[in-house]
C-alpha cells in the first residue's frame, strides 16, 4: 500500500513523503514509522488522521483503511 504523508499546520515536513507499507500491518506500525521519521519520541505528541477527517484506532489493518479511503491509490495520513 502506498502511503502518503501530509504536515499539517506547523508540524515538520517530510523530504520524502510516499513510502510503500504492507498491507497487512496495523495503523500502529505507521504511526511507529512517522516517529522515527520525524524523529519524535514516544512521549511527543504526535496525531494522524486519514483525510483529515477522522483518527484511526492503532489496531486497524492499513489495508481496511487503504480499500475504504483510498484516494488516487493511496492512502493519504495527515499528522501534527
Amino acid at each position: 500500500v502506498v502511503v502518503r504523508f501530509k504536515a499539517v499546520g506547523n508540524a515538520p515536513i517530510m523530504k520524502q513523503n510516499f513510502y510503500k507499507i504492507t498491507a497487512s500491518n496495523r495503523f500502529q506500525a505507521v504511526i511507529q514509522f512517522l516517529r522515527k521519521e520525524l524523529g519524535w519520541k514516544a512521549g511527543d505528541p504526535l496525531f494522524t488522521y486519514i483525510n483529515l477527517a477522522f483518527s484511526p484506532a492503532p489496531d486497524d489493518t492499513v489495508s481496511n483503511l487503504f480499500k475504504s479511503f483510498a484516494t488516487d491509490g493511496h492512502l493519504i495520513v495527515n499528522y501534527r
